[in-house]
């Protein structure tokens, strides 16, 4: 624990600028890979690839990161305990760079390959924003933990709503004539390189008892079967679990909403995302200071869920307006119920644990996400209510589990 708080505010200004950065880099891909896969004037594929088989190579390219992040996150998670958070947290930026080049080169030869190659690599090594955490653990008191992760969230979320934006931005040729879809990355490479630069000449590790036993790999399905083992951390993986499959099924179907129902071009998702990332920082960087003063964990996980189960039952029969509107109580509740969740995942383990028990909870997320937007595409044959539906009845699920076995004080498992 650090206790000058102006060298903690410091740590966590460089932690917020690497986040920011790297993430923001990882949230190219989204306007980019599909106009790369799915575009007419992509240069990719030859004319005999059917569109079907263009989506399902977006797909695939585009769910594997998500799928080498679940296995990778606990394994550096873990590593940072072991070796500290500095040397972990530089190896993971210095490998976005070279990623982002190995993704310029896929679209430079049109090799597909080369794209997923990229994509897995940075999935495994997309384990910064869990060492930030794990470093603002190091630092926090109890009474700020919960504030300072909030900060990092913060970052996180701010970075994936402002790589999108720049990213379109960057392959506009009616902007700079000799954009194309390599600029991005050229950009991202570059960004993530200074970010490593950045921490390598102002961060100290902050990791007091690293663990000395050796390195094994791999271990990733290990420390994950360890998790569900340990029966404090098995309860609120359910919960989370529950949390994080409803919130993807429901950002999946509401986005394919707005293109399929209301034709939203690019610019118009892209000011949907903005209003989204808006109420995202704003609860995760002043609201949630003052609702963990004043109401307990458990109280804000289940308020959470519940008015998450609220707003699916609300999408199903809003209209265009709806959706908009509905997100400012979604966004809210998914802000605070994940910060109170991340929290409660570092309450339940032990001081020496904090990698990996926050690498847990990232891997989870990188499986909800990895998983259900296929999913939710599939039960979209049925009605956009299906999937709506779903995530209403997982949100009431989690709600239930909440009340149920988690205790008031700071919502560790009975």
């Amino acid at each position: 624990m650090l206790n000058t708080k102006p060298k903690q505010n410091y740590i966590v200004l460089v932690l917020f600028m690497v986040i920011f950065i790297d993430t923001m880099g990882i949230g190219f891909a989204w306007p980019i890979f599909g106009s790369l896969f799915t575009g007419k004037t992509t240069n990719l594929f030859t004319s005999a690839v059917s569109m079907q088989w263009r989506n399902i190579l977006y797909g695939i390219t585009m769910g594997i990161a998500s799928l080498f992040m679940f296995l990778g996150a606990p394994i550096l998670g873990n590593i940072s305990d072991q070796i500290g958070r500095r040397k972990v947290m530089l190896f993971c930026l210095f490998g976005t760079s070279l990623g982002m080049g190995i993704s310029a080169l896929g679209v430079i030869f049109n090799q597909v390959a080369l794209l997923m190659l990229s994509r897995a690599w940075l999935g495994a090594i997309a384990a910064s924003q869990i060492i930030a955490q794990a470093t603002i653990i190091d630092i926090s008191t109890q009474k700020n933990k919960a504030s300072l992760l909030g900060v990092v969230a913060a970052a996180n979320n701010l970075g994936f709503i402002v790589g999108p934006i720049i990213g379109s931005l960057l392959i506009d040729k009616t902007l700079v004539s000799w954009f194309n879809f390599t600029t991005p990355f050229y950009f991202a490479a570059i960004l993530a390189f200074l970010s490593a630069l950045l921490l390598l000449l102002t961060y100290k590790e902050t990791l007091k008892n690293q663990i000395t036993k050796t390195l094994q790999f791999p271990r990733g399905f290990k420390i994950f079967v360890r998790a569900f083992a340990h029966k404090k951390i098995r309860t609120v993986a359910f919960i989370y679990i529950c949390f994080q499959v409803g919130w993807a099924m429901y950002f999946q179907t509401v986005f394919l909403s707005l293109i399929q129902k209301y034709n939203y071009s690019g610019r118009l998702l892209g000011y949907f995302y903005l209003w989204m990332g808006v109420i995202f920082c704003l609860n995760l960087l002043l609201i949630v200071r003052i609702v963990t003063r004043f109401v307990p964990f458990k109280k804000i996980i289940y308020i959470a869920l519940s008015t998450s189960a609220i707003c699916c039952v609300a999408a199903i029969y809003s209209g265009e307006m709806g959706l908009w509107l509905g997100m400012l109580p979604m966004a809210s509740a998914i802000a605070l119920g994940g910060n109170a969740l991340v929290t409660t995942f570092s309450n339940v383990a032990e001081e020496n644990e904090q990698g990996w028990v926050l690498g847990i909870s990232s891997s989870l997320t990188a499986l909800s996400w990895a998983i259900t937007p296929p999913v939710a595409g599939l039960l979209l044959a049925l009605g956009f209510h299906v999937p709506l539906s779903i995530a209403g009845v997982l949100f009431l699920l989690g709600t239930i589990i909440a009340i149920l076995k988690l205790k008031n004080n700071l919502a560790v498992p009975c």
